[in-house]
C-alpha cells in the first residue's frame, strides 16, 4: 500500500508541474457551477426552457471529472512508457500490476469521489443517492476506457492530445436516447455512454448493468492491447 501511494503522489507532482494538467483538476467544480448557475438564469433571460436536456447536463457532469483526471495520468503514463521508465516500474517492488493500478485504478477511484461531490453540488436534477453514486462509478469507468484509448492508440504526448479529441467521440451516446426514437438509437450500442444515457433517461437500474457489461468489453481489449505495448 506505501508504494501505490507514493507512486500516485509522484503522479500528482508531475500533473502540479504541467499548468494544463493541473487546471484540468479543477475544471469540472468551474464547469459544474456554470451548469448550476448559468443554464437556470440563460432560462430566464431568455425565456426558453431547457429543463428536457437537465439530464444530458448532469450526465457531462458525471463524466467531466473522471475523463479529467485520468486524462492528467493518462498523459503521465504515456510519457513513462515513451521514456522506457515503465519498464522501471515494472522491476520494481511495485510491479506492473501496482504499477498499472497506480495509473488507471486510483485516478478512477479518486475520480468517482470528486464526481459524486461534483453532482451533488451542482446537478440540475433532483437525483437520488443511490444513482448518483452509480453514474459518479460509471463516469469513473468511461474514464478508464479513455485512458487506455490514450495509452494504447499513441506513441507520444502530441500523439495523446489527438487520441484525446477522438475518444471524446465516445461520449457522444449520452444525448442519443434524447434525440433519436426508435430502434435507430441502438445503433450506438456498443458505447457505454449510451447505456448510461437509456438509465437516467428511464431511471433504469437495469441499463446500467448493460453499460458496465459493455464497458468490460472495451476493458477487454484495451487492457490486452496495452499489456503488449508495455511487453514491447
Amino acid at each position: 500500500m506505501k508504494k501505490i501511494l507514493s507512486s500516485t503522489i509522484q503522479v500528482f507532482r508531475q500533473i502540479k508541474s504541467d499548468p494544463m494538467m493541473f487546471a484540468a483538476c479543477f475544471t469540472p467544480f468551474i464547469m459544474g457551477a456554470l451548469i448550476k448557475f448559468g443554464i437556470p438564469f440563460l432560462e430566464r433571460i431568455t425565456e426558453f426552457s431547457l429543463q428536457g436536456y437537465y439530464p444530458i447536463f448532469d450526465l457531462l457532469l458525471s463524466i467531466m471529472a473522471p475523463v479529467l483526471l485520468c486524462f492528467a495520468f493518462a498523459m503521465i503514463t504515456l510519457e513513462e512508457i515513451d521514456d522506457k521508465v515503465s519498464r522501471y516500474f515494472s522491476i520494481t517492488p511495485l510491479g506492473k500490476a501496482g504499477y498499472l493500478f497506480t495509473r488507471l485504478v486510483v485516478p478512477a477511484i479518486i475520480s468517482a469521489v470528486i464526481a459524486f461531490i461534483v453532482l451533488l453540488l451542482f446537478s440540475l436534477e433532483k437525483l437520488s443517492i443511490g444513482m448518483t453514486i452509480c453514474l459518479a462509478l460509471l463516469g469513473s469507468v468511461q474514464a478508464i476506457i479513455v485512458s487506455l484509448m490514450i495509452i494504447t492508440l499513441s506513441g507520444n504526448k502530441l500523439e495523446g492530445m489527438a487520441v484525446t479529441k477522438l475518444s471524446a467521440l465516445t461520449l457522444l451516446g449520452i444525448p442519443v436516447p434524447f434525440f433519436v426514437k426508435g430502434i435507430f438509437q441502438y445503433a450506438v450500442g456498443f458505447l457505454p455512454s449510451f447505456w448510461v444515457g437509456k438509465a437516467i433517461q428511464n431511471n433504469g437500474y437495469i441499463n446500467l448493468l448493460i453499460a458496465l457489461l459493455v464497458a468490460s468489453i472495451w476493458f477487454y481489449v484495451l487492457i490486452s492491447k496495452l499489456l503488449k505495448k508495455l511487453a514491447g
